[in-house]
């Protein structure tokens, strides 16, 4: 009874552990998300800084699988080639090694004093930090210090359940351990590999293997060794179901992940079975009565090596993975910065939903372009270029509207939620323009079938104001991409022109209407062509004010930066 006591003990120490791990990482996100951001736009054609980007993104990130979800999402996406994402999962499986240590000191003590005691009175320090304030910096921070805290409450509770190493419970779980069959290391690994997928996480499996030789449990190095390389494939799996519903370039850095992943594994289980005794007792000697530090060294150095190894053997892995999976063709449906897979680091969600949403209003202003020209050239032939790219920004709004949904829905921070929130109009600005160029192409169209023509005094008054429109929709594009202010006063000017310019264009078509110059007919075509500019230039003013303005008002973004003044 007492050891059925000790194991569900136990095993209420790996859940705090796991539950700690997961509130460590989201604080993490939270803190440092501006920094995974930086690291993500250094990415380049090296593959060596692409590795250190995976390094850097997952020791902030604490996380290989989110890390490789991020990069499937990325790669489908296209904000990194395949030989990117490739150097950066090589880089996330040293990165993610790093936490192994700071798990390894929980056995460390002097005396009465207990590092691991220390780090688990942060748990208390995070708890009295959200209690007693409000402030965001300081709560993401109180949410780091409560699950770095609660890691090392796990890991205490777990070990105070097992006991020493000469515990009943110890005793009777390092039995499992000592039949024959478990001292064959490809079972070792691929119990690494099943514990790892079931948990998802390298790093809480890392953890647990860790606890268990601490205890006793685990009484062989070298059986830990082989648990940690499968625990190194099985972390694999959360980028195999990120990938299924991704495109090709997707699907192959999930398969890339899996195969470098496997070829370490492989080889370095053939050189431990080949030089078991050697290679375990230098690390008993480096790490005398401290095992954990012993299985952690070997998980650093495991990973390092086959990953710069296979760096070198980037090239023609990438190819194998291009050849493998195959690519389609691309639809209509889809979009082309954001994915799911990216929700699990909120803060590059929201830099690629401003991305999707800049690509998005590129793609009006292209549809703008061409639809005022097919006009002005009384051209009807682009009707199906303009309603093709009408019906993608028409499904990247609704994309966009359920993704800005679900960010919603994850931990971000109050100035996030309300960026969040201003997109939401921003991309209903976006998606009206889109629709002003399908009306203006209709009215081409329809003065084309009653062969109605603008004279062409008319026609150089609408460049005039079209190229206002153009001015304005540059300097907004500008101000939205930077989040910069300085434009501002300049979009305010044109656009007061433009409406000075439609206004006198009404005027004047009256004048040209009494002088017979216009017939009736013409009326209609023109009111409907001004009204449509008008209104372009409108939702073009509310995307350029929408980084001080939720809803676009120059009112109140000019308020907001008087205010902003002042302090």
């Amino acid at each position: 009874m007492a050891i059925t006591m000790s194991l569900l003990v136990m095993l209420g120490g790996v859940a705090i552990f796991m539950y700690g791990m997961k509130l460590m990482s989201q604080g993490i996100e939270q803190s440092a998300g501006a920094g995974v951001r930086g690291l993500f736009k250094k990415i380049d054609k090296s593959r060596g800084l692409n590795y250190g980007v995976g390094i850097g993104a997952t020791a902030l990130l604490q996380s290989s699988s989110t890390a490789s979800i991020m990069t499937v999402g990325l790669a489908s996406a296209g904000i990194v080639t395949l030989k990117q994402g490739a150097g950066m999962i090589l880089g996330a499986k040293v990165g993610t090694t790093l936490t192994a240590f700071i798990f390894a000191l929980s056995g460390v003590s002097s005396g009465s004093f207990s590092i691991s005691a220390v780090f688990a009175a942060l748990a208390f320090a995070g708890v009295i930090i959200m209690y007693v304030t409000n402030n965001d910096s300081l709560n993401k921070i109180a949410l780091l210090l409560l699950g770095f805290g609660m890691l090392f409450v796990g890991l205490e509770v777990m070990e105070g359940a097992i006991g020493g190493k000469d515990s009943i419970l110890s005793m009777e779980l390092s039995k499992v351990f000592q039949y024959g069959i478990m001292h064959n290391p490809i079972l070792l690994v691929l119990l690494g590999i099943a514990f790892t997928s079931i948990i998802q996480s390298s790093t809480a499996a890392t953890g647990v293997f860790l606890t268990l030789l601490a205890t006793g449990v685990i009484q062989s190095l070298d059986q830990s060794f082989f648990l940690v390389m499968g625990a190194n494939i099985g972390t694999c799996s959360d980028g195999i179901m990120a990938s299924l519903s991704t495109n090709a370039n997707g699907k192959r850095i999930a398969f890339f992940h899996v195969l470098t992943s496997t070829i370490g594994a492989v080889a370095f289980t053939g050189i431990l079975m080949l030089l078991r005794s050697p290679i375990t007792n230098l690390f008993e000697a480096i790490f005398p009565e401290n095992p954990q530090f012993s299985l952690a060294t070997f998980n650093l150095a495991y990973n390092t090596i086959y990953t710069l190894a296979l760096l070198f053997f980037l090239d023609p892995l990438v190819s194998f993975a291009t050849k493998v999976i195959k690519d389609k063709k691309q639809k209509n449906e889809d979009v082309f910065f954001i994915d799911d897979r990216l929700l699990a680091t909120p803060t590059v969600a929201i830099e690629q939903a401003l991305n999707e949403v800049f690509n998005m209003a590129m793609m009006a202003k292209e549809n703008l372009n061409i639809a005022f020209r097919s006009l002005m050239e009384e051209d009807v032939s682009r009707g199906k270029r303009i309603a093709d790219r009408e019906y993608q920004i028409d499904h990247i709004t609704r994309s966009l509207a359920s993704f800005f949904i679900k960010i919603s829905g994850t931990p971000i921070s109050a100035k996030d939620i309300k960026l969040v929130g201003g997109l939401h109009h921003v991309i209903n600005d976006i998606e009206r323009l889109g629709d002003y160029a399908v009306l203006l192409m209709k009215e081409t169209t329809d003065m084309k079938q009653r062969d109605v023509h603008f004279l062409d005094k008319t026609k150089a008054e609408l460049e005039g104001i079209f190229g206002g429109i153009s001015q304005i929709f540059q300097l907004s594009l500008e101000s939205f991409e930077t989040r910069e202010t300085d434009n501002l006063e300049m979009i305010a000017d044109i656009h007061q022109t433009i409406i000075t310019l439609v206004a006198k264009t009404k005027d004047v078509h009256i004048t040209r209407l009494s002088s017979n110059l216009y017939s009736v007919e013409v009326s209609k075509s023109l009111y409907s062509v001004l009204f449509s500019l008008q209104r372009v230039a409108d939702h073009i003013v509310n995307i350029g004010f929408s980084i001080r303005s939720d809803t676009g008002s120059k009112v109140e973004a000019f308020k907001s930066m008087a205010e902003h003044n002042e302090r």
